[in-house]
């Protein structure tokens, strides 16, 4: 009974101790955000083949021979990735001065390359035998905005880690470990949305192949933390 007695004793100091020292840890929660800018690697164009005609099949066939020199040509240039978009044939309303039945077929091209010059004369070339731009401009490729993200994560981490110290600071308190650490998932993929401009049908007598600058592009990355502070 007397030993019994001796080790509750004992244990009451003991678990006092542990709760004094949980009491004395400080948990830090922040985050922070940290933005690059980079420069675009890759120039993407889209462009459009548009016939009008009396029937239907010949509006198709047209655009289907625009289209098939188009995507011959652009095979043609290293470097160059070509796709088919959308493809619509649909039947237009007649007019006041014309009531002759028409149809009107479309198909869309998209081409990308990290050689802007080599874009932009293939772009020219394909104005000139009659393709609308639609939509011309610089982005990031996949590769680059992933590495971009990287880059702005190790930003973002090595600003929250000061961040901790400098408030660890101003409460006396010192920097132990790192509870729980969250960082945003996969880098957003590059958007249709381009840096560029919309362009109209450029007549057959075009004979200078358009322009697009690059811009700088902001890649952002966020990380946050729950930091555990401790006396000093």
């Amino acid at each position: 009974m007397r030993r019994l007695s001796t080790a509750c004793l004992f244990a009451i100091p003991l678990s006092l101790f542990a709760a004094n020292l949980a009491r004395a840890e400080t948990l830090l929660h922040l985050g922070e955000t940290a933005t690059i800018t980079v420069a675009p690697d890759e120039l993407e164009a889209s462009l459009r083949a548009e016939v009008v005609s009396p029937s239907a099949a010949e509006a198709q066939s047209r655009v289907n021979a625009a289209v098939q020199d188009a995507l011959d040509r652009a095979r043609q240039v290293a470097g160059v990735t070509v796709a088919t978009g959308g493809y619509g044939v649909w039947k237009m309303g007649p007019t006041s001065q014309d009531r002759a039945e028409r149809w009107q077929a479309s198909q869309t091209l998209h081409l990308t390359s990290h050689d802007g010059a080599k874009l932009l004369s293939l772009v020219g070339d394909l104005q000139q035998k009659g393709l609308a731009v639609s939509n011309l401009g610089w982005r990031l490729s996949r590769e680059a905005q992933r590495t971009a993200h990287q880059q702005a994560t190790k930003t973002a981490l090595a600003a929250l880690r000061g961040r901790i110290d400098e408030a660890a600071g101003l409460l006396d308190l010192r920097f132990d470990h790192f509870k729980d650490v969250r960082l945003d998932s996969a880098p957003p993929q590059p958007g249709p949305v381009m840096r560029g401009m919309a362009m109209p049908m450029a007549s057959p007598a075009a004979a200078t192949p358009p322009s697009a600058a690059p811009e700088d592009v902001p890649v952002s990355a966020t990380a946050e933390a729950d930091a555990v502070l401790l006396p000093r």
